[in-house]
């Protein structure tokens, strides 16, 4: 077995058949000067760019979800614009601000490839948004008598939908691209963030076919959109040349100034980066035009919208007349608006504000109530002792500090804390009666059941990960599995669960709840509470089925391609024996993961047309009661090492006699 260390510059080395093979597994931004005083000036610079970008975009999306003048098509766009621009420049711009006054200019490969991702993706992302926003100039300039159908709620979501879907899927496939190839040294980059040209350079393989298809991918998601936008802007200056008037040609073109403005700035920094020939190509100047799409950028999109934008002025005037959302006794408004009218006073006077809401739970079968009570107790008393204990057996035994159970400790915490949020509150409806639930209190319920099931989801992908590292690369193994890489995956599983959660929460009770407040559920789950609303739910259900669909996909594809890999790896292994020990270590993972994703997706990803209330109330008592009870059982049953633990622990607690001790 070749022994592998980590040497001072960030490589992992080991002694191969062929010779020494050194291999990257961290890079080193090269510095913009040597000089202190220029990065000290470099960094307030950068940061006072990046606080006017982040206070710029958040105000544009406040005022158009705040006013209902601006709940148009146009501005739902441009809401969609202003959160992809905080999200690409946070990707790079925090790190930037860390090396410009540290002397540790160091990425992880792992933390490289997650940077080239997510800024990739909104890139992308962006590209076809602006196409999308075009489109919908055209029509409404070109095509005014039928821009209310062509523009309706849901072209506007699809259009936006397909955005994010081809970001996403555009980024994995560049990322994929980059990062199959070898980087064996040297790993210093030329540059200030994970960008693909410095990248490539930093192969030990040839990167021709890469090259080719990273060009064509480029050319296909960043040319098609802008020819898209060009197409767009001949038709409606056409159009707008065929206005007899002259001020009727500036309000028209007026209103497309801006866009254009953006598109400019937006394309012409990128294709200047991406899409010259590679004989022009240089370090130097793509950092500065880096620097412009990364940082000068979505600065000024913000200032642009606004400065030029009569609409968005008035708004922002009205904004801060009523002093930042202190509505008037006047008028309701609803935060989630796409472009209908809010619901003014004289529409909702007849409707009234709850205060509480009432749990139906199983209520039309009143003779199960005893019944549930009880099993609910038993089951929920066992999923309690069952995780807890694994919790303590795991904390207690060195043998198990393993990254292995550091993740499954953390799945039985979440386990243990996303029934403990549904249990009690249901033996409360099923014993006593008790159906009665406060406004702010289902919210909670709702939240932090959504945060630790979110949560519990990319758990299991990453401990289906570490199960592909440990079999299929592990002499890498103590590096990929790295305690701060433990650490950062759980709290990363952690952040993702609460930007869920807290986008869920927050679509859900932007909605209008006026009577009479029957949740035909026993918890506060999402479906059930919107069917209780009084608003119009369709944006809601489409921004539900989005979030729920992408998580349940993206995750469940890093476990199907880990488990691809892993029996890949295992075929290999020549022994039946040891083909039946290497698949012994994923067997439990593999249960858990099917009883959980198997209910999450016939849950929350099948469309409501074919759901029913007792179905769901069905399947929710077996993903939220009985497979937390169940996963303590799975890993203690079936793993070896968890038994032998248990063995130790309780023959030091001197429960049993060493020699009557079996488990």
């Amino acid at each position: 077995m070749n022994d592998f260390i980590i040497s001072a510059d960030g490589k992992q080395q080991g002694d191969m058949a062929n010779g020494n093979l050194s291999v990257v597994t961290q890079f080193l931004f090269v510095s913009f000067s040597e000089c202190l005083e220029v990065r000290v000036s470099l960094f307030f610079l950068v940061l006072v760019l990046y606080l006017i970008t982040l206070v710029g975009n958040v105000v544009i999306i406040t005022i158009t979800v705040v006013d209902p003048a601006l709940c148009s098509p146009l501005y739902f766009f441009l809401r969609n614009l202003s959160f992809l621009e905080i999200g690409y420049t946070s990707s790079t711009i925090p790190k930037m601000l860390v090396n410009f006054l540290s002397k540790d200019k160091s990425i992880s490969f792992l933390g490289c490839a997650t940077q080239m991702y997510f800024f990739t993706f909104l890139g992308i992302t962006e590209c076809c948004l602006l196409a999308a926003m075009a489109y919908n100039r055209y029509v409404a300039i070109c095509h005014p008598l039928r821009y209310s159908s062509m523009m309706s709620r849901s072209v506007c979501l699809q259009l936006s939908a397909v955005a994010w879907l081809i970001g996403l899927l555009v980024a994995l496939g560049q990322t994929t691209f980059i990062f199959i190839l070898p980087f064996c040294g040297p790993n210093s980059l030329n540059h200030f963030f994970c960008d693909l040209p410095p990248l490539l350079k930093l192969a030990c393989a040839d990167t021709y076919r890469n090259e080719i298809s990273i060009y064509t991918i480029c050319v296909l998601f960043i040319m098609v959109p802008f020819l898209l936008i060009l197409v767009s802007y001949v038709r409606i200056l056409y159009a707008i040349l065929k206005i007899p008037s002259d001020t009727g040609r500036s309000k028209t073109f007026s209103t497309c100034s801006s866009h254009l403005i953006v598109v400019t700035l937006f394309y012409g920094s990128g294709i200047m980066t991406y899409l010259r020939p590679k004989s022009s190509y240089s370090l130097h100047i793509d950092k500065l035009l880096s620097l412009f799409y990364t940082v000068v950028s979505p600065m000024l999109n913000p200032l642009i919208y606004s400065l030029r934008n009569k609409e968005v002025k008035e708004a922002l005037r009205r904004v801060i007349v009523r002093k930042i959302f202190i509505l008037t006794e006047e008028t309701t408004f609803s935060p989630n608006c796409l472009f209908f009218p809010p619901y003014t006073k004289g529409a909702m006077e007849n409707q009234t504000t709850l205060a509480e809401f009432t749990l139906v739970g199983f209520g039309s079968h009143p003779e199960l109530q005893v019944f549930l009570s009880v099993l609910f107790l038993v089951l929920y008393t066992v999923t309690l002792v069952g995780n807890v204990g694994m919790i303590t057996i795991i904390s207690a035994d060195s043998r198990l500090h393993t990254p292995m159970y550091f993740f499954l400790k953390n799945l039985s915490f979440l386990d243990l804390c996303y029934s403990s949020v549904i249990a009690p509150k249901a033996l409360l409806c099923f014993s006593m009666g008790h159906r009665a639930i406060s406004y702010n209190g289902c919210a909670a319920q709702m939240f932090f059941f959504s945060l630790f099931g979110t949560t519990e989801t990319f758990i299991l992908a990453v401990m289906a990960y570490d199960r592909f590292a440990a079999i299929c690369n592990p002499l890498r193994y103590p590096i990929t599995m790295s305690k701060t890489a433990c650490v950062c995956l759980v709290v990363g599983s952690y952040l993702s669960g609460c930007l869920n959660c807290s986008i869920q929460t927050g679509f859900t009770f932007t909605l209008s709840f006026c009577g009479p407040g029957k949740i035909d559920h026993f918890f506060c789950d999402v479906p059930a509470v919107m069917q209780a609303s009084c608003s119009d739910t369709f944006a809601n259900e489409m921004a539900m089925l989005a979030v729920c669909g992408f998580i349940i996909v993206s995750t469940g594809l890093v476990v199907l391609i880990s488990y691809g890999y892993i029996i890949t790896t295992v075929m290999r292994i020549p022994s039946a024996e040891g083909r039946r020990r290497a698949f012994s270590t994923c067997t439990t993972h593999l249960v858990a993961v099917s009883l959980f994703y198997g209910t999450i997706l016939f849950m929350y990803a099948q469309p409501g047309a074919i759901s029913s209330p007792d179905q769901s109330k069905v399947v929710s008592v077996f993903y939220t009661i009985v497979i937390p009870m169940l996963n303590p059982l799975i890993y203690s049953l079936r793993n070896k090492e968890m038994k032998e633990a248990l063995r130790r622990q309780l023959r030091k607690k001197g429960f049993f006699p060493l020699s009557s001790l079996k488990v």
